[in-house]
């Protein structure tokens, strides 16, 4: 007998000749439903792919923690270094330098920043190169550079071409005061993956940026990174402990705080965006189940005379509510996981297809879509999908278990 409320649920949903526009308005609820979960986990998973990607990318060629002196320039670096190495969550640290510079070659110039590495420190650089050889700058003279690929088609170079690297740092000259300038070889060309590293940066030895900027045995600072970066902070303030004072310590979380503080909060209007769509569909839901209610008066008060209680008619029509949510639901997160799983594909597929460029990297940072999905964010759709689909039964199911029998068999 406690199985006639749900075999009643699912003969509601079934739909007769007279009561077909009923059924498919209940259905239709559920597609709403499905639609809504299965939007919300690819976005969802996009929006997280693009926060891993770029923190990937960025950090690639980025310090996890950044070290620098109280003057523009740390001299007495290498005590530092030493101090820094013995902290035991350290990957690995090397001296850098920074500055802005002008690289030219033939009629074609442009502002680019160049970085001056310790190269046999930094070898991470060597798994992006896509022409030449990393390992060049330490053979023979080191004025050489790599630089990314975007920058190497923009000035038209290629390994073994000369690049004229002109720095803003003046130099006396008979003339008077002058930019310095020097050439550099070509020795290889990177690509990082993030246009912002391909088009404006050229990596080039310590010592060829420190001889060219005339700064002696001077570094811009000390690039520490680490086995886990999100442990950054923690290490940073280790790390100030370590150094005497005067040391001006800022972890990627600092240094990039805007940029990933934006990405979390469009990560969650678009959620909240996107969950509009579900929450339509439970409108949609609501009202179908109302007029199921209305369509079934008689047969309530039927059951109401024969000895159904309030909590029995409710719970059929909640029954009925949680079928197409739990149904919408399920089959949403399967179709969502399915296209988040192969998006990349798909897109890629789409873009070969169509010749449209879905997202180019000069303006997104990154040329593709990445799609990473996430089990938190999607067990969270679930739940929340679940939540108010079955919140928005109890009114057609409170309605149902207030219908009056007398009123509703007066004239039948």
């Amino acid at each position: 007998m406690k199985r006639y409320e749900l075999m009643l649920a699912m003969r509601y949903l079934r739909s007769r000749r007279d009561e077909r526009f009923v059924s498919l308005i209940s259905w239709s609820s559920g597609v709403g439903v499905a639609i809504g979960v299965a939007a919300l986990i690819i976005v969802l998973s996009v929006m997280y792919g693009f926060d891993v990607e770029l923190k990937n990318r960025i950090l690639g060629f980025s310090s996890h923690v950044d070290v620098q002196g109280p003057d523009d320039y740390l001299q007495n670096w290498q005590p530092w270094l030493t101090s820094i190495e013995g902290i035991k969550s350290v990957k690995r640290a090397g001296p850098y330098i920074s500055a802005p510079v002008m690289a030219a070659h033939g009629a074609r110039a442009t502002g680019v920043m160049l970085k001056g590495v310790d190269v046999e420190r930094d070898q991470e650089i060597a798994t992006h190169m896509v022409a030449g050889d990393f390992s060049a700058l330490t053979r023979g003279s080191p004025f050489k550079v790599v630089l990314g690929k975007d920058l190497a088609r923009k000035l038209n170079l290629s390994p073994g071409d000369r690049v004229n690297l002109i720095s803003p740092a003046a130099g006396i000259t008979p003339s008077g005061m002058a930019p310095r300038m020097r050439a550099f070889e070509v020795a290889g060309i990177f690509n990082s993956g993030f246009y912002e590293y391909d088009i404006g940066l050229v990596i080039a030895p310590l010592a060829a940026v420190q001889r060219l900027n005339r700064l002696g045995n001077r570094v811009s600072g000390i690039e520490v990174h680490l086995a886990d970066r999100n442990q950054a902070r923690l290490v940073a303030h280790e790390i100030a402990t370590a150094l005497p004072p005067g040391a001006w310590i800022r972890d990627w979380m600092q240094q990039h705080h805007s940029f990933f503080r934006a990405l979390k909060m469009e990560r969650v209007v678009m959620g909240v965006i996107l969950s509009l769509i579900v929450l339509v569909a439970v409108f949609n839901m609501v009202a179908s189940l109302v007029m199921v209610v209305m369509e079934r008066r008689k047969e309530i008060a039927i059951l109401k005379t024969i000895g159904a209680t309030h909590a029995s008619v409710m719970r059929i029509f909640l029954y009925m509510g949680a079928i197409l949510t739990a149904s919408g639901t399920l089959i949403g997160a399967m179709l969502g996981l399915l296209l988040a799983w192969k998006l990349d594909a798909i897109l890629a597929w789409v873009q070969q297809v169509s010749g449209i460029t879905i997202l180019s990297g000069d303006v997104y940072y990154i040329d593709h879509v990445p799609s990473i999905i996430d089990a938190s964010a999607v067990l969270t759709v679930i739940l929340v999908s679940l939540f108010m689909g079955l919140a928005a039964t109890c009114y057609p199911a409170w309605r149902a278990a207030n219908v009056p029998p007398a009123d509703a068999l007066r004239y039948e």
